[in-house]
């Protein structure tokens, strides 16, 4: 029989990334058959209250095989998070100037979703009037979080630019 313990509020948003990662993937049965790991501690790794905690192994192998998927890499955003940062995956696409202008004209979608996450949130028949809840703050962070992305990818390619220029 498992304990149940206290798990401070980091502990237990950390197991929720794990279980939403183990969720994308296809659920505990899917992931104890294809990592060999008993369904009950994939399930006790997801639970806010058992001191039971995913390896890194099984967190890689997971977020690896879900890429693409709503919320990839769960627990990788999750620790990103924890230490004031954000996740960002290396430069798509090319960098030469067709390559570049995709990335801005991704990063003007970015800032749009953002706008309207403020917008919205501002607005005075939004759920809070003209103040901001707390929803409407974790969603217009989440969208902030796709510009910071996009707009790292775009510093990165035009750093490697920097780098390779030879004048």
């Amino acid at each position: 029989m498992t304990r149940t313990v206290t798990l401070s509020p980091d502990q237990q948003s950390g197991k929720a990334a794990f279980k939403a990662l183990v969720k994308a993937f296809g659920g505990q049965e899917a992931a104890a058959s294809e990592t060999g790991v008993r369904q009950q501690k994939i399930s006790d790794m997801g639970l806010p209250n058992i001191a039971e905690f995913p390896t890194l192994d099984l967190i890689d192998l997971l977020e690896d095989r879900t890429v693409g998927l709503p919320g990839w890499p769960h627990v990788t955003h999750w620790l990103c998070h924890r230490r004031g940062g954000v996740f960002v995956p290396l430069p798509q696409g090319e960098d030469d100037a067709d390559g570049m202008m995709v990335t801005v004209a991704e990063l003007a979608g970015e800032l749009g979703d953002v706008s309207r996450a403020i917008s919205e949130a501002v607005c005075a028949s939004g759920d809070g009037g003209r103040e901001v809840t707390k929803a409407e703050a974790a969603a217009a962070l989440a969208e902030l979080d796709g510009l910071d992305r996009t707009s790292a990818q775009l510093r990165l390619k035009l750093l490697s630019k920097m780098k390779g220029a030879s004048q």
